[in-house]
């Protein structure tokens, strides 16, 4: 179990990751991408200074290519190729999360109540005369996975993803 401090270092981290990487690293790598470029490149190359005579309309002609290009970029990651969904593929069995139930509502109300209907289907169902033993075994089955889920436990394949609540 992470002692506070702890806690404390790791949520920092993640904010810090997080506030960087979606609103600091884009304009400051921009305004890097564009000084260099324009100072380093265009500035030593006539044919260039005569199409951007300013660093001003170079930073509005950047503007005006990068962000939809970036769209685009992005648009083809997330929807064409693969690189998304193998991303995806990693985190999700990467994430604990995926082996058992999230703390709070879930498993507070939500399984309880699935394995409440499950026990009531298996009931009426007995009642009724119209249990088989191979939904008899699959209701089994699941109650007890909905069990050790609710109890904090892990399923599936991956025991070795052990978190504290």
């Amino acid at each position: 179990m992470m002692s506070k401090i702890e806690e404390l270092v790791f949520r920092a981290w993640s904010y810090f990751r997080t506030g960087y990487g979606t609103y600091l690293a884009f304009p400051i790598g921009f305004i890097g991408f564009v000084s260099t470029t324009y100072y380093l490149m265009i500035n030593n190359i006539p044919f260039l200074t005569s199409v951007f005579p300013s660093f001003s309309i170079y930073i509005i002609v950047m503007l005006l290519i990068v962000p939809p290009l970036g769209v685009l970029i992005g648009w083809f990651h997330m929807k064409k190729s693969l690189a998304y969904s193998s991303q995806e593929d990693v985190s999700i069995e990467s994430n604990p999360y995926t082996y058992k139930i999230k703390p709070g509502i879930m498993t507070e109300v939500s399984w309880p109540t699935s394995l409440l209907v499950l026990k009531m289907w298996e009931a009426l169902l007995e009642k009724e005369g119209a249990l088989s033993p191979e939904i008899k075994q699959e209701i089994t089955s699941i109650r007890e996975k909905i069990e050790k889920l609710t109890e904090g436990e892990l399923i599936g394949v991956r025991p070795e993803l052990r978190l504290s609540r």
